[in-house]
């Protein structure tokens, strides 16, 4: 298959359950930019959170080294080497604002990212319940993320482009997906166990890559995606060589051309090294 475009998500793929990327998985996308592969990020996270491991690759190559990013999944698309922001698309300001009281009345902390930045909400039951301490003090201390309530941000703005919600237990995750997969004008899809994460309607992964595929006139069938959850599925549907992580969700397996190995197991470095030694 020939090969111009590598679209790879980070959490679950590109970094391992350490949140840091491996040698080989370095060397990997190193290769294939070297080859001339364009490489493009295609995360959950907001520009804000965009980890170092991938700022070593921008020290070293300069930003050319991606020339997109996808970020909120497909919420924004950037042209990195222009610095430019080139789609954005905004939930709707009551819709946004409903998703967070709703979120308030759920033992799950809720996050919402305004594209360059985001914050996770400072109010809601989970803030008062003894149980949630210790879910509270770990998440601050793995993502660091400011706090701020969030009702007054979105009515200070015109909108949100995702909102997420991580839950303490796993029946009222799937209570909460089931309530929201009602609402018509948001997209619902999760980056990991017990979570929840929101987009406008029609959203994803998948169409953000169409529209990089567009903006760089790379067909589909010469592009690779990589992922390993929920939110990875349309992109690796909408590629022309679909691969799933080891460690994904058996959805995203089904659905999939390949599977690869896991994230700690160097998974998305074997998956580039396959379609290297095909190009």
């Amino acid at each position: 298959m020939a090969l111009d475009l590598i679209a790879f998500d980070l959490d679950g793929t590109t970094l391992n359950s350490s949140r840091t990327i491996s040698k080989r998985n370095y060397s990997a996308l190193s290769k294939a930019h070297e080859m001339g592969i364009k490489l493009v990020p295609c995360t959950g996270r907001s520009m804000y959170e965009f980890p170092k491991e991938m700022d070593n690759l921008i020290d070293e190559f300069g930003f050319s080294v991606f020339h997109c990013v996808i970020t909120d999944n497909g919420a924004n698309v950037y042209d990195l080497p222009k610095k430019e922001l080139l789609f954005s698309k905004n939930i709707s300001q009551k819709t946004a604002l409903a998703i967070i009281a709703e979120g308030r009345k759920q033992l799950a902390l809720t996050y919402g990212s305004f594209g360059i930045q985001g914050a996770t909400d400072n109010k809601g039951i989970v803030w008062e319940s003894e149980i949630a301490k210790p879910y509270i003090k770990e998440y601050k201390e793995n993502w660091n993320l400011p706090i701020a309530d969030l009702k007054e941000l979105i009515e200070w703005s015109d909108g949100i482009v995702k909102v997420s919600m991580n839950f303490l237990y796993d029946d009222d995750c799937k209570k909460c997906f089931d309530i929201f997969s009602l609402w018509p004008d948001v997209t619902l899809s999760a980056a990991a166990a017990l979570n929840i994460e929101f987009t406008s309607a029609g959203i994803c992964k998948g169409e953000a890559l169409k529209f990089v595929s567009r903006y760089r006139d790379i067909p589909m069938e010469r592009i690779m995606a990589i992922g390993d959850n929920l939110n990875d599925v349309t992109m690796v549907q909408a590629a022309g060589f679909g691969v799933a992580m080891g460690n994904a969700i058996p959805e995203l397996k089904e659905k999939a051309d390949w599977v690869t190995a896991a994230n700690d197991e160097d998974g998305l470095a074997l998956a580039i090294e396959k379609m290297l030694l095909d190009f």
